[in-house]
């Protein structure tokens, strides 16, 4: 018997940012994300975060950092990652994303050859955690803070001081991390291949989908996809498209108006009994009362 899998689309954000100049900067507010997790995502942006209050897990591809506020992190472009909160208290991040078109240093430079390109494309640098404790990393911690306010006030000549900032972070981290040489030669491919699984399951999200036809979008058995799936990201499919489709619930219940029996259906649950019977398992409640509590939280607010 095929084995069937309902899937939902990906929460879509609006991370576009101009080509002339691509950098930008913004705070996470975990609190407002379903389970106070911002789930598996990537981009072609390098990232650094530094944690603007409480303490936070990221999990950069199969590794693990724990952060606290005042702590950093930087992320290599194309690396899969999810943050988790932890603790009682909100947890927030900064988050600036430089596209690589920033170091377009020209072909062939030393710039390109010496200082990025080798640390751009080391699949083994997936990501470097910033503490305080640690003078450099301080002092990249320190630039990123100085940035959120030139991106924010704008002065003249703020395109500048933003670039030189940015560079001066890059020189600071590249100089104190080697790169590690190249990883094993399958993990390009298998980075490829984790990222197509999740991409099908957003882009098909709402209709039914075999998990042959999930395994043949990347050419593997369906055990194949599902060893490689528990491998990459430490949960296995079903896990996480449960998670995932509980989580979109969570988000239409409080931004809409819609009724639980068409948020059912809309998530992918084969009936609305099986949907609130999940639901109350992982929180604890009814999804009625779940939007009851978010809707006077918001409330509260205004």
């Amino acid at each position: 018997m095929n084995e069937e899998i309902i899937v939902d689309q990906d929460q879509k954000a609006d991370f576009s940012m101009p080509f002339s100049f691509p950098v930008r900067i913004y705070e996470t507010d975990l609190e407002q994300k379903p389970f106070r997790v911002n789930n598996w995502h990537w981009h072609e942006e390098l990232q650094f975060c530094a944690v603007v209050s409480g303490a936070l897990q990221i999990t950069v591809q199969n590794e693990t950092y724990k952060l606290q506020t005042g702590d950093g992190i930087f992320i290599n472009s194309g690396c899969i990652h999810m943050t988790k909160a932890e603790g009682e208290d909100p947890a927030r991040y900064l988050c600036l994303n430089i596209h690589p078109h920033l170091f377009s240093f020209f072909h062939g430079s030393v710039m390109e050859q010496k200082y990025f390109l080798p640390y751009i494309r080391d699949e083994k640098f997936q990501a470097a955690p910033l503490f305080p404790s640690c003078l450099w990393q301080k002092e990249i911690l320190k630039l990123e803070r100085e940035l959120w306010e030139t991106l924010r006030e704008k002065r003249e000549g703020y395109e500048l001081e933003t670039y030189i900032h940015i560079m001066e972070m890059w020189k600071l981290l590249v100089l104190h991390i080697k790169p590690s040489g190249p990883a094993a030669a399958d993990a390009p491919e298998k980075q490829k291949e984790i990222k197509q699984i999740l991409q099908y399951i957003h882009k098909n999200f709402g209709r039914r989908i075999l998990l042959e036809e999930l395994a043949a979008e990347v050419h593997l058995s369906r055990e194949g996809c599902c060893r490689l799936f528990k491998k990459m990201l430490n949960c296995t499919i079903f896990d996480y498209l449960m998670e995932y489709r509980i989580q979109k619930s969570m988000e239409f219940l409080e931004m809409t108006d819609l009724s639980v029996t068409r948020i059912a259906y809309d998530t992918g649950f084969s009936s609305v009994s099986y949907f609130i019977r999940r639901f109350g398992e992982r929180l604890h409640m009814t999804p009625g009362e779940y939007r009851k509590s978010r809707k006077g939280s918001l409330r509260s607010r205004e």
